[in-house]
């Protein structure tokens, strides 16, 4: 894979994966109205990645055949817990002590996530499909995450 290729899928699953990394730790270092700022622009950034993921990779990784379908669905019984959390979180005041005891944990969840994802989804999609096959992939997940295709 040319790491240089920003269209490449696995290009844009870690490039997001780092954005949210920071992003995780801007709501925890932050206070107040700029908490409550970060933590909403957060939840948008992981609803659309996860999304995305549920539209073009997942399907990808099953058709792959039984590791792939096993891969996948482990991730997806991981962002499944992600999301009930962060539906709970969604309903708490960002300043609250009950949103720091509930989103610290969260935040552990989500990386052990993208640790998982970078450990066994990306290797896997770089073994089985090629460059073109990956940027096809990547410029698909983009789309799964624009507003103008977005169903919700």
């Amino acid at each position: 894979m040319d790491t240089n290729d920003h269209s490449d899928v696995v290009a844009v699953v870690l490039e997001q994966h780092k954005a949210a990394k920071l992003g995780l730790a801007e709501v925890l270092n932050a206070t107040g109205d700029k908490r409550e700022e970060s933590f909403r622009s957060l939840a948008g950034v992981l609803a659309a990645h996860e999304g995305a993921e549920e539209a073009v990779i997942y399907p990808a990784l099953r058709a792959l055949g039984d590791n792939g379908v096993k891969i996948a669905d482990a991730r997806t019984r991981e962002e499944a817990a992600a999301k009930e959390t962060l539906t709970k979180l969604m309903g708490m005041d960002t300043g609250s002590a009950d949103f720091t005891d509930l989103f610290q944990p969260f935040v552990a969840d989500v990386l052990e996530h993208a640790t998982n994802e970078e450990a066994e989804v990306l290797p896997l999609l770089t073994a089985s499909f090629d460059d073109g096959q990956r940027r096809a992939m990547g410029e698909a997940f983009r789309a799964a995450q624009s507003p103008a295709t977005s169903s919700t």
